[in-house]
Protein backbone atom coordinates (compact mmCIF):
# COMPACT_ATOMS: atom_id res chain seq x y z
CA UNK A 1 0.00 0.00 0.00
CA UNK A 2 0.92 3.40 -0.76
CA UNK A 3 3.48 5.04 2.38
CA UNK A 4 0.98 7.92 4.09
CA UNK A 5 4.42 9.83 3.59
CA UNK A 6 3.85 10.13 -0.18
CA UNK A 7 -0.46 10.78 -0.27
CA UNK A 8 0.33 13.74 2.38
CA UNK A 9 3.39 14.76 -0.14
CA UNK A 10 1.74 14.82 -3.33
CA UNK A 11 -1.47 16.16 -1.55
CA UNK A 12 0.68 19.11 -0.46
CA UNK A 13 2.59 19.41 -3.63
CA UNK A 14 -0.76 20.18 -5.70
CA UNK A 15 -1.77 22.46 -3.11
CA UNK A 16 1.52 24.41 -3.24
CA UNK A 17 1.20 24.40 -7.27
CA UNK A 18 -2.87 25.75 -7.35
CA UNK A 19 -2.37 28.45 -4.28
CA UNK A 20 -1.73 31.23 -6.81
CA UNK A 21 -4.41 30.38 -9.19
CA UNK A 22 -7.24 29.08 -6.31
CA UNK A 23 -6.57 29.82 -3.01
CA UNK A 24 -9.90 27.85 -2.32
CA UNK A 25 -9.18 24.74 -4.41
CA UNK A 26 -5.70 24.48 -2.75
CA UNK A 27 -6.99 25.32 0.52
CA UNK A 28 -9.57 22.28 -0.17
CA UNK A 29 -6.56 20.31 -1.21
CA UNK A 30 -4.88 20.56 2.49
CA UNK A 31 -8.05 20.39 4.48
CA UNK A 32 -8.06 16.78 2.82
CA UNK A 33 -4.72 16.08 3.18
CA UNK A 34 -5.41 16.57 7.28
CA UNK A 35 -8.35 14.89 7.29
CA UNK A 36 -7.17 11.87 5.61
CA UNK A 37 -4.24 11.16 7.52
CA UNK A 38 -4.63 11.53 10.95
CA UNK A 39 -5.71 7.87 12.17
CA UNK A 40 -2.50 6.49 9.82
CA UNK A 41 -0.29 9.16 11.16
CA UNK A 42 -1.07 10.20 13.86
CA UNK A 43 -0.39 13.32 12.76
CA UNK A 44 -3.36 14.76 15.18
CA UNK A 45 -0.90 14.37 17.79
CA UNK A 46 2.28 16.18 15.95
CA UNK A 47 2.25 20.00 16.90
CA UNK A 48 3.52 21.15 13.86
CA UNK A 49 1.46 19.44 11.49
CA UNK A 50 -1.28 20.83 13.08
CA UNK A 51 0.40 23.87 12.97
CA UNK A 52 1.24 24.13 9.49
CA UNK A 53 -2.34 22.84 8.54
CA UNK A 54 -3.35 26.12 10.76
CA UNK A 55 -1.22 28.60 9.20
CA UNK A 56 -2.13 27.62 5.50
CA UNK A 57 -5.63 27.47 6.16
CA UNK A 58 -7.54 29.34 8.57
CA UNK A 59 -6.97 32.57 7.13
CA UNK A 60 -8.29 31.51 3.93
CA UNK A 61 -11.24 30.54 5.61
CA UNK A 62 -11.87 33.32 7.59
CA UNK A 63 -11.33 35.22 4.83
CA UNK A 64 -13.86 33.20 2.73
CA UNK A 65 -16.14 33.40 5.77
CA UNK A 66 -15.66 37.18 6.40
CA UNK A 67 -16.25 37.95 2.83
CA UNK A 68 -19.71 35.47 2.28
CA UNK A 69 -21.76 38.39 3.11
CA UNK A 70 -20.05 40.41 0.27
CA UNK A 71 -21.03 37.46 -2.85
CA UNK A 72 -23.19 39.16 -5.02
CA UNK A 73 -26.50 36.67 -4.63
CA UNK A 74 -29.09 39.64 -3.75
CA UNK A 75 -29.02 39.77 -7.78
CA UNK A 76 -29.42 35.99 -8.88
CA UNK A 77 -33.31 36.08 -9.02
CA UNK A 78 -32.86 38.38 -12.15
CA UNK A 79 -29.68 36.81 -13.79
CA UNK A 80 -28.70 35.86 -17.28
CA UNK A 81 -27.35 32.54 -17.76
CA UNK A 82 -23.41 33.61 -17.24
CA UNK A 83 -24.48 35.43 -13.83
CA UNK A 84 -26.08 32.51 -12.24
CA UNK A 85 -23.67 30.32 -13.16
CA UNK A 86 -20.82 32.54 -11.77
CA UNK A 87 -22.90 33.11 -8.76
CA UNK A 88 -24.08 29.81 -8.13
CA UNK A 89 -20.62 28.37 -8.72
CA UNK A 90 -19.01 30.67 -6.08
CA UNK A 91 -21.51 29.85 -3.59
CA UNK A 92 -21.25 26.11 -4.30
CA UNK A 93 -17.38 26.40 -3.89
CA UNK A 94 -17.86 28.22 -0.27
CA UNK A 95 -20.29 25.73 0.67
CA UNK A 96 -18.00 22.76 0.36
CA UNK A 97 -15.28 24.51 1.64
CA UNK A 98 -16.76 25.27 5.16
CA UNK A 99 -18.00 21.95 5.19
CA UNK A 100 -14.46 20.42 5.49
CA UNK A 101 -13.11 23.23 7.23
CA UNK A 102 -15.61 22.39 9.51
CA UNK A 103 -14.86 18.87 10.16
CA UNK A 104 -10.84 19.58 10.02
CA UNK A 105 -11.28 22.54 13.17
CA UNK A 106 -14.20 20.95 15.05
CA UNK A 107 -11.79 19.83 17.73
CA UNK A 108 -9.38 22.44 17.07
CA UNK A 109 -11.35 25.34 17.32
CA UNK A 110 -14.94 24.58 17.56
CA UNK A 111 -16.62 27.79 17.82
CA UNK A 112 -15.04 28.36 14.61
CA UNK A 113 -16.24 25.10 12.86
CA UNK A 114 -19.68 25.89 14.12
CA UNK A 115 -19.97 29.38 12.67
CA UNK A 116 -18.48 28.36 9.46
CA UNK A 117 -20.67 25.13 9.29
CA UNK A 118 -23.61 27.64 9.85
CA UNK A 119 -22.52 30.00 7.19
CA UNK A 120 -22.67 26.76 4.88
CA UNK A 121 -26.00 26.02 5.88
CA UNK A 122 -27.16 29.68 5.61
CA UNK A 123 -25.75 29.56 1.79
CA UNK A 124 -27.18 25.96 0.87
CA UNK A 125 -30.68 27.37 2.27
CA UNK A 126 -30.71 30.71 -0.24
CA UNK A 127 -29.58 28.07 -3.06
CA UNK A 128 -32.15 25.74 -2.97
CA UNK A 129 -35.37 27.83 -1.61
CA UNK A 130 -34.81 31.27 -0.44
CA UNK A 131 -33.86 32.77 -3.88
CA UNK A 132 -37.06 31.65 -5.50
CA UNK A 133 -39.06 33.57 -2.49
CA UNK A 134 -40.26 36.84 -1.83
CA UNK A 135 -40.44 37.71 1.48
CA UNK A 136 -44.05 37.41 2.07
CA UNK A 137 -43.81 33.82 0.47
CA UNK A 138 -41.57 32.97 3.85
CA UNK A 139 -43.98 30.74 5.49
CA UNK A 140 -45.89 29.33 2.38
CA UNK A 141 -45.67 25.97 2.02
CA UNK A 142 -46.28 25.44 -1.52
CA UNK A 143 -44.09 28.29 -2.59
CA UNK A 144 -41.54 26.32 -0.94
CA UNK A 145 -42.39 23.42 -3.49
CA UNK A 146 -42.47 25.92 -6.43
CA UNK A 147 -38.40 26.93 -5.23
CA UNK A 148 -37.32 23.51 -5.21
CA UNK A 149 -38.59 22.72 -8.96
CA UNK A 150 -37.87 25.89 -10.38
CA UNK A 151 -34.00 25.63 -9.27
CA UNK A 152 -33.79 22.33 -10.10
CA UNK A 153 -35.01 23.88 -13.68
CA UNK A 154 -32.58 26.43 -14.11
CA UNK A 155 -30.03 23.33 -14.09
CA UNK A 156 -29.98 23.21 -18.10
CA UNK A 157 -28.50 26.86 -17.90
CA UNK A 158 -25.51 25.40 -15.36
CA UNK A 159 -22.61 25.00 -16.82
CA UNK A 160 -20.16 21.41 -16.92
CA UNK A 161 -17.91 23.20 -14.32
CA UNK A 162 -20.61 24.63 -11.97
CA UNK A 163 -22.74 21.34 -11.86
CA UNK A 164 -19.64 19.91 -11.13
CA UNK A 165 -19.39 22.41 -7.88
CA UNK A 166 -22.67 21.84 -7.07
CA UNK A 167 -22.60 18.40 -6.67
CA UNK A 168 -19.28 18.90 -4.60
CA UNK A 169 -20.97 21.07 -2.36
CA UNK A 170 -24.22 18.65 -1.90
CA UNK A 171 -21.59 15.60 -1.11
CA UNK A 172 -19.75 17.73 1.39
CA UNK A 173 -23.35 18.76 3.13
CA UNK A 174 -23.87 15.10 3.14
CA UNK A 175 -21.26 14.24 4.84
CA UNK A 176 -21.15 16.85 7.15
CA UNK A 177 -24.40 17.90 7.95
CA UNK A 178 -25.67 14.57 9.44
CA UNK A 179 -24.43 15.38 12.98
CA UNK A 180 -25.98 18.71 12.94
CA UNK A 181 -29.55 17.19 11.51
CA UNK A 182 -29.81 14.73 14.39
CA UNK A 183 -28.74 17.20 17.39
CA UNK A 184 -31.12 20.20 16.59
CA UNK A 185 -32.70 21.97 13.54
CA UNK A 186 -30.57 24.57 12.54
CA UNK A 187 -32.56 28.55 12.68
CA UNK A 188 -31.59 29.16 9.41
CA UNK A 189 -32.81 26.03 7.71
CA UNK A 190 -35.98 26.53 9.48
CA UNK A 191 -37.56 27.28 5.95
CA UNK A 192 -37.41 23.77 4.50
CA UNK A 193 -39.68 21.72 4.75
CA UNK A 194 -40.22 19.35 7.75
CA UNK A 195 -41.63 16.47 5.91
CA UNK A 196 -38.13 15.87 3.91
CA UNK A 197 -34.91 15.85 6.06
CA UNK A 198 -32.29 17.89 4.67
CA UNK A 199 -30.26 14.90 3.75
CA UNK A 200 -32.93 13.48 1.66
CA UNK A 201 -33.13 17.17 -0.15
CA UNK A 202 -29.20 16.62 -0.66
CA UNK A 203 -29.44 13.24 -2.16
CA UNK A 204 -32.36 14.38 -4.19
CA UNK A 205 -30.39 16.97 -5.66
CA UNK A 206 -26.98 15.59 -6.28
CA UNK A 207 -28.93 12.36 -8.10
CA UNK A 208 -30.51 14.88 -10.15
CA UNK A 209 -27.20 17.16 -11.13
CA UNK A 210 -25.12 13.63 -11.65
CA UNK A 211 -27.60 12.41 -14.65
CA UNK A 212 -26.67 15.66 -15.94
CA UNK A 213 -22.76 15.90 -15.84
CA UNK A 214 -20.73 13.81 -18.96
CA UNK A 215 -17.57 14.04 -16.46
CA UNK A 216 -15.57 15.14 -19.10
CA UNK A 217 -14.21 18.30 -17.66
CA UNK A 218 -13.84 21.75 -19.80
CA UNK A 219 -11.19 23.07 -17.05
CA UNK A 220 -8.81 22.27 -14.37
CA UNK A 221 -10.43 23.75 -11.25
CA UNK A 222 -13.58 21.10 -12.61
CA UNK A 223 -11.23 18.56 -12.98
CA UNK A 224 -9.86 18.98 -8.63
CA UNK A 225 -13.31 19.00 -8.04
CA UNK A 226 -14.71 16.13 -9.49
CA UNK A 227 -11.47 14.66 -7.88
CA UNK A 228 -12.74 16.09 -4.43
CA UNK A 229 -16.61 14.82 -5.20
CA UNK A 230 -14.67 11.09 -6.16
CA UNK A 231 -12.64 11.68 -3.02
CA UNK A 232 -15.86 12.09 -0.40
CA UNK A 233 -18.19 9.51 -2.44
CA UNK A 234 -16.08 6.58 -2.48
CA UNK A 235 -13.80 6.56 -0.10
CA UNK A 236 -17.16 6.96 2.16
CA UNK A 237 -17.52 3.88 4.56
CA UNK A 238 -20.82 4.88 6.24
CA UNK A 239 -22.75 3.94 2.80
CA UNK A 240 -24.47 7.31 2.48
CA UNK A 241 -24.13 7.38 -1.39
CA UNK A 242 -26.57 5.66 -4.14
CA UNK A 243 -24.98 3.51 -6.55
CA UNK A 244 -25.70 5.80 -8.90
CA UNK A 245 -23.57 8.28 -8.29
CA UNK A 246 -21.11 6.06 -7.05
CA UNK A 247 -20.71 4.24 -10.70
CA UNK A 248 -20.26 7.22 -12.79
CA UNK A 249 -17.76 8.11 -10.27
CA UNK A 250 -15.44 5.02 -10.57
CA UNK A 251 -15.80 5.29 -14.16
CA UNK A 252 -14.08 9.27 -14.06
CA UNK A 253 -11.74 8.41 -11.52
CA UNK A 254 -10.41 5.44 -12.61
CA UNK A 255 -10.29 6.56 -16.28
CA UNK A 256 -8.21 10.25 -14.73
CA UNK A 257 -5.63 7.78 -12.77
CA UNK A 258 -5.03 5.18 -15.81
CA UNK A 259 -4.66 7.69 -18.53
CA UNK A 260 -3.10 11.21 -17.29
CA UNK A 261 0.01 11.72 -15.02
CA UNK A 262 -1.83 13.61 -12.66
CA UNK A 263 -0.85 12.11 -8.98
CA UNK A 264 -3.46 13.25 -7.31
CA UNK A 265 -6.25 11.51 -9.17
CA UNK A 266 -3.58 8.46 -8.62
CA UNK A 267 -3.60 8.20 -5.09
CA UNK A 268 -7.48 9.26 -4.76
CA UNK A 269 -8.04 6.24 -6.94
CA UNK A 270 -5.85 4.02 -4.71
CA UNK A 271 -7.33 4.97 -1.88
CA UNK A 272 -10.90 4.54 -3.37
CA UNK A 273 -9.89 0.76 -4.53
CA UNK A 274 -8.44 -0.41 -1.02
CA UNK A 275 -11.78 1.45 0.29
CA UNK A 276 -13.64 -1.05 -2.09
CA UNK A 277 -11.79 -4.11 -0.88
CA UNK A 278 -11.83 -2.75 3.02
CA UNK A 279 -15.82 -2.45 2.41
CA UNK A 280 -16.22 -6.20 1.28
CA UNK A 281 -13.80 -7.48 4.10
CA UNK A 282 -16.65 -6.20 6.26
CA UNK A 283 -19.28 -7.59 4.41
CA UNK A 284 -16.93 -11.23 5.07
CA UNK A 285 -17.20 -10.30 9.15
CA UNK A 286 -21.08 -10.63 8.79
CA UNK A 287 -22.35 -6.53 7.77
CA UNK A 288 -23.70 -7.85 5.20
CA UNK A 289 -26.27 -9.44 7.41
CA UNK A 290 -27.26 -6.25 9.07
CA UNK A 291 -30.00 -3.81 8.10
CA UNK A 292 -29.52 -0.81 8.45
CA UNK A 293 -32.03 1.39 7.75
CA UNK A 294 -31.79 5.29 6.58
CA UNK A 295 -34.76 6.96 5.40
CA UNK A 296 -36.52 4.17 4.40
CA UNK A 297 -33.64 2.40 2.23
CA UNK A 298 -32.54 -1.06 3.38
CA UNK A 299 -28.57 -0.82 2.72
CA UNK A 300 -25.82 -3.65 3.02
CA UNK A 301 -28.64 -6.40 3.22
CA UNK A 302 -28.56 -7.09 -0.52
CA UNK A 303 -24.64 -6.26 -1.33
CA UNK A 304 -22.65 -9.20 -3.19
CA UNK A 305 -19.21 -9.89 -1.83
CA UNK A 306 -16.54 -9.77 -4.32
CA UNK A 307 -15.51 -13.07 -5.75
CA UNK A 308 -11.53 -13.69 -5.62
CA UNK A 309 -10.97 -12.96 -9.09
CA UNK A 310 -12.90 -9.86 -8.44
CA UNK A 311 -10.03 -8.63 -5.56
CA UNK A 312 -7.61 -9.85 -7.50
CA UNK A 313 -8.04 -7.29 -10.63
CA UNK A 314 -8.31 -4.45 -7.57
CA UNK A 315 -5.02 -5.10 -6.42
CA UNK A 316 -3.15 -5.63 -9.43
CA UNK A 317 -4.83 -2.02 -10.33
CA UNK A 318 -3.60 -0.79 -7.03
CA UNK A 319 0.19 -2.36 -7.77
CA UNK A 320 -0.13 -0.15 -11.62
CA UNK A 321 -1.12 2.90 -9.88
CA UNK A 322 1.19 2.78 -7.40
CA UNK A 323 4.11 2.30 -10.31
CA UNK A 324 3.42 5.13 -12.07
CA UNK A 325 4.13 7.45 -8.61
CA UNK A 326 7.34 6.03 -7.97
Amino acid sequence: MIKEEKIEEIFNNHADLLEAESTEISTAIRLYAYELLPEKTNQIENIDKIKDMVESTSHVLEKMYNGYENLDIGSIREADRDTYNKIVFDLSVFIAVMCIGSRVYDDLDPVFSRDILHAALDAVHFLILRQFKEADDENNEASERVSVLHMSSRDDELDSATTAALMWAFSELLKTDKDVRNAYDHSLMAGMPQKMSRQKRYKMRLSELVKKHSFNVTCKDEEFICLFLSLVVLLDTEETFADEVKRPLYDFLYKDADETDNSLSAVIAILSLQNELDNDEQLSKGASQLIKVVEYNVIGANRNKMTEEDKTEIKEHIKVLEAKLK
